[in-house]
């Protein structure tokens, strides 16, 4: 599978649960919108279910094309999974693709269904004859010049309709069922066709076409068919206003809809796809109702009123919640120092370490109490370590076997830094120790080397326990972090954070204080990388360090604050937030 169809997967799994708060907001709105209006007022309603179906589908197509974007760039980063065998195992792993591939069952299933009814409509068509009644013609001329329709009209009679339907646009064509044209009286029938006349003025089939299209691409939301639903209703009530006029009597257009109504159903036209208007459709009852008593018109109490206003302000208020941009967007330096100020050595640790991407969480209830960019991709130095631990530690390894320091280890991690000197000798668990402790890079290497089935098994394993972490964002291409191709996000950083807390040996080690090694040039003291650790006033639970030249300075803990146990993530700062 491509990588950007993956990407695109992922965006619209991560789109679809959001929206279903968003379609609920624009569904509120309408609904006040529409209680505000007059009952016998179709026009305005109609287009405030309109502007609402549209409303819909625009921004759940926006919200994908942005979210495809932004997970696009994060793939040009190395964010994503891998090109090669990562993306198969992605989507194994990753509840949005899954979701995404159930939207894409459901929306061919509805557009089948609009497919089949075009396919029907077409065949009756065709299986259709001319109506050439020179009279009945000069009547439909005169209707159709006195709506100042821009097109010719087609008139033709249909077997197995029960009720005249309009199919079309640019060539529109009125069926007119046979048994009408024989059955029913000319007054009436002509009410009738003035009423087909009007939806084919309003360019009624097109839009009802761009409705069947919504309802297949949010066919999951129940407000996506109670508006298609509305929309249909005020378009049979405009198009009844239309041919009432056209016709000089609402009363023959009621006696014509009550007729049609009384006839023998000659065919299953109304168990199809309503993609053609017809006479018949729609609440009959009450479109008779308003022909008969125009003027009658339920009053809207005090009561109504104030529900149109609070469902209306109900809907904007709550779109702030379900905007994924919003909900996501990190507070700057100025809110972050408002939440914080219950936390005054977190608020200064994070001020004066200047760091760009900021994250601190309630590990318990996973509220945020500052974030900074915690969502862009960056490089993560020698956070990466933590990974690794987890990887050795999965495999269940003897940890006091011993192993050696080859020149290996020192030519991959040149670029880092390491006091450990080749032909050094160490347990796994010293490995472990001066890897998380001290941030070494030979120790780190050596620990993947040394894995077992060698560094390329390890490397599946990394990337089994990224994809099992769910870290969307996160890339791994080596073990130590001396690589800038290592890159994640904050929030990414933080679930690694609270995996590696579960390894009561990768706690021990974080915030062990020192450690002394017997090295090849005699015996070498290894200090805790960070300066907090061990200082009054801090109690330290799991932490991290990380340098380079590409990453800044990072600093990763995991902290105990009054009761409450604190995650914090510092990337790329100006200087050592410890």
């Amino acid at each position: 599978m491509s990588p950007s169809l993956v990407v695109f997967a992922w965006a619209l799994g991560k789109t679809l649960p959001v929206f279903l708060w968003k379609g609920l907001c624009i569904h509120a709105v309408a609904m006040g919108l529409l209680l505000s209006l007059r009952a016998g007022a179709p026009r305005p309603r109609y287009v405030v279910s309109c502007l609402a179906l549209l409303a819909c589908g625009v921004v759940f197509a926006v919200d994908v094309a942005q979210g495809y974007r932004i997970e696009l760039a994060s793939l040009a980063q190395g964010g994503m999974a891998r090109a090669d065998g990562g993306q198969a195992a992605a989507v194994q792993a990753y509840w949005p693709v899954w979701l995404a591939a159930g939207w894409l069952a459901g929306a061919v299933l509805v557009a089948l269904r609009t497919g089949l009814g075009i396919a029907w409509l077409r065949r009756v068509v065709s299986a259709s004859t001319p109506w050439t009644d020179a009279a009945w013609r000069t009547r439909m001329a005169a209707m159709a010049q006195a709506l100042r329709l821009p097109r010719t009209v087609g008139l033709r009679i249909a077997r197995g309709l029960s009720t005249p339907i309009t199919a079309g646009w640019l060539n529109p064509v009125i069926l007119v069922p046979a048994h009408l044209v024989t059955g029913m009286p000319a007054d009436l029938l002509e009410a009738l066709l003035a009423h087909e006349l009007a939806h084919v003025r309003r360019l009624d089939f097109l839009v009802n076409l761009l409705q069947h299209g919504i309802e297949a691409l949010l066919f999951f939301h129940p407000s996506i068919w109670w508006l298609s639903r509305r929309i249909r209703v005020e378009r049979e009530r405009i198009a009844d206003e239309i041919a009432a006029g056209l016709v000089g009597d609402p009363r023959r257009l009621a006696r014509a809809l009550d007729a049609l109504s009384r006839s023998a159903d000659h065919g299953d036209d109304d168990a199809r796809v309503g993609l053609a208007q017809g006479a018949k459709h729609g609440p009959l009852v009450d479109r008779i109702r308003r022909l008969v008593h125009p003027r009658v018109a339920a009053r809207r109490s005090m009561a109504a009123s104030l529900l149109a206003a609070v469902l209306a302000m109900a809907g904007a208020s709550l779109w702030s919640a379900a905007d994924p941009g919003r909900a996501q967007a990190a507070p700057g330096a100025d809110d972050s120092r408002g939440v914080l100020a219950d936390y005054p050595a977190i608020q200064s640790l994070v001020e004066t370490s200047g760091a760009a991407h900021v994250l601190v969480v309630d590990t318990r209830s996973g509220g945020r109490l500052a974030a900074r960019a915690e969502n862009e991709v960056v490089p993560i130095a020698s956070l990466t370590k933590l990974m690794t631990a987890m990887v050795v530690m999965d495999a269940n390894l003897d940890m006091t076997q011993a192993v050696r320091i080859e020149e290996a280890d020192a030519v991959a991690t040149r670029e880092g830094m390491s006091r450990l000197p080749v032909g050094t000798v160490a347990t796994r668990d010293t490995l472990l120790k001066l890897t998380l402790m001290a941030s070494d890079n030979r120790a780190a290497y050596a620990l993947a080397r040394s894995y077992p089935g060698g560094l390329p098994a390890f490397e599946q394993a990394l990337e089994r326990k990224r994809l099992a972490l769910g870290l969307a964002h996160t890339t791994l291409r080596e073990p130590t972090g001396v690589s800038s191709a290592n890159r994640s996000t904050a929030s990414d950083i933080a679930r690694i954070v609270g995996a590696a807390a579960t390894y009561p040996a990768i706690v021990r080690d974080t915030v062990a204080l020192d450690e002394d090694v017997n090295a090849a040039g005699g015996v070498i003291r290894y200090r805790n990388t960070n300066a907090l650790v061990g200082r009054e006033g801090w109690d330290i639970r799991l932490s991290k360090t990380a340098a380079s030249e590409r990453a800044g300075r990072c600093l990763v803990m995991r902290v105990q604050v009054r009761d409450r146990d604190l995650t914090l993530v510092l990337l790329n700062a100006r200087r050592q937030p410890a």
